[in-house]
């Protein structure tokens, strides 16, 4: 189709090929090549429910996507439910690690704060960030408990899942691979999660000093497939893939370093010095980075998810400084970086049982879980089913060094940080690509 005869200095000057956007145009329009339907059907239960590993086997057949893990607590008696509670988005608190391979691939694992981190950070917008975070449990108290049972729907974060529409991966296709895809959750000891208040007299352990006995009333894996219409369309039918490979673009994120610091009073103004290390050789992205309040996850009242966002941040690698983030801006910068800030919406478990009344566990004070990104590469979201390759920065000799403070309050509340152990959670996110060929496939860095 020709264009207009008449152009305009700017149609002449600016870079860009002409597309009709007045009548239906190939430029402008997609369709899908190969039909396929969708389906959730595939389910398997865990194997334990009262912690402990639990395998899901994928035999290789269809195009992978989503899979969801679903756990329930059941419903308590007033008795077993006495000064208990449990933080938003438990599951995900439930789970110690998750492990993957595809096939002949190497095993990877990342931990169950990395699962919701991943979750939440890669959400379309602010409203589904807070929505994962509550449907992986709702805050519960002895009341809400005892009105079970209470479900957690667990997004596991992969390195081929996308937790939207918006940027969503094509389907792993599990059709080239001759060996089952196999995932593993590791789950802590379900009474290990549980908030106990001061003057407990829970009858599932807890006022002898001993943690809850406990177990799930119901977990289970399941799977969203894609599948051909026609199974004729599969690539290895059309394909000799005993000497060609399919290239599947993947972001990797490795499993988490933490690394212990101390913060004294408020207001700690000191400047705290960390090193980063282990690096894999590859493209590094941008690093994840919150720091938790060790008491949180291991005190008797447990916040897991009140993350902090460090600030005064100075990332160095080799003497050149990649990310320079004074007072709070990491937060401003992170937006204008992506899409939103840097933070889901959360509450805070206090035990109101303390000083010696009876005990309770409430629900209270809107926090803020936060996290700040600290990027390597440049920042571009094409917003497409298929992946833009931007480059990243190979840390050749593994080591990053940073500096940072700690914030005065909790973030999203007046309260002020409490003294004590915290540790800083380093998570690394890096370009990848998963080769498929010969009934196998393998990790390119």
């Amino acid at each position: 189709m020709e264009a207009s005869l008449s152009e305009s200095i700017q149609q002449m000057v600016r870079p860009g090929k002409c597309v009709d956007l007045y009548y239906p145009d190939p430029e402008t329009a997609q369709k899908q090549c190969f039909r396929t339907t969708q389906n959730t059907r595939y389910i398997q239960q865990f194997a334990n429910l009262s912690g402990g590993s639990s395998v899901l086997t994928i035999p290789p057949n269809n195009g992978i996507q989503d899979i969801v893990v679903t756990m329930a607590i059941p419903d308590l008696s007033a008795a077993q439910a006495n000064g208990l509670g449990l933080n938003r988005g438990w599951g995900y608190a439930l789970i110690k690690q998750v492990s993957f391979r595809y096939g002949g691939s190497s095993q990877y694992f990342v931990t169950g704060q990395q699962l919701l981190q991943n979750a939440v950070r890669m959400a379309p917008n602010g409203t589904a960030r807070d929505d994962i975070l509550a449907l992986g449990g709702s805050a519960l108290n002895a009341t809400s408990l005892q009105a079970g049972p209470n479900y957690s729907y667990v997004w596991l974060s992969l390195p081929h899942t996308v937790p939207t529409a918006e940027g969503k991966l094509p389907p792993l296709p599990s059709d080239l691979l001759t060996q089952q895809i196999q995932i593993t959750v590791e789950l802590y000891p379900i009474g290990s999660v549980f908030s106990v208040a001061a003057g407990s007299t829970s009858t599932l352990g807890p006022s002898t000093g001993a943690p809850v006995t406990l177990s799930l009333a119901s977990a289970e894996f399941q799977v969203q497939q894609v599948l051909f219409e026609n199974q004729g369309d599969a690539l290895a039918r059309r394909v000799d893939m005993t000497t060609n490979a399919l290239s599947y673009p993947i972001s990797f994120v490795q499993q988490e370093v933490q690394i212990p610091i101390t913060v004294a009073a408020a207001p700690d103004t000191t400047t705290k010095t960390i090193t980063l290390t282990g690096f894999r050789s590859g493209e590094v992205k941008n690093i994840q980075c919150w720091v938790t309040r060790d008491a949180d996850l291991s005190g008797a009242v447990k916040n897991p998810f009140r993350w902090i966002s460090p600030e005064n941040i100075v990332v160095t690698y080799a003497g050149e400084i990649y990310a320079r983030f004074d007072a709070g801006s990491s937060k401003l910068w992170n937006l204008v970086n992506g899409r939103l800030t840097p933070g889901a919406g959360d509450v805070t478990l206090v035990d109101n049982g303390a000083g010696g009344g009876a005990g309770v566990i409430t629900i209270t004070t809107p926090s803020l879980d936060q996290w700040v990104e600290l990027p390597f590469g440049q920042s571009f979201d094409p917003v497409t089913a298929h992946s833009m390759y931007l480059s990243g920065k190979p840390i050749t000799n593994g080591i990053v060094n940073m500096t940072f403070t700690m914030p005065l309050n909790y973030p999203g509340t007046t309260t002020p940080l409490d003294a004590g152990a915290y540790t800083v959670h380093i998570s690394y996110v890096y370009n990848g690509v998963l080769m498929f060929s010969q009934g196998t496939c393998d990790y390119v860095f």
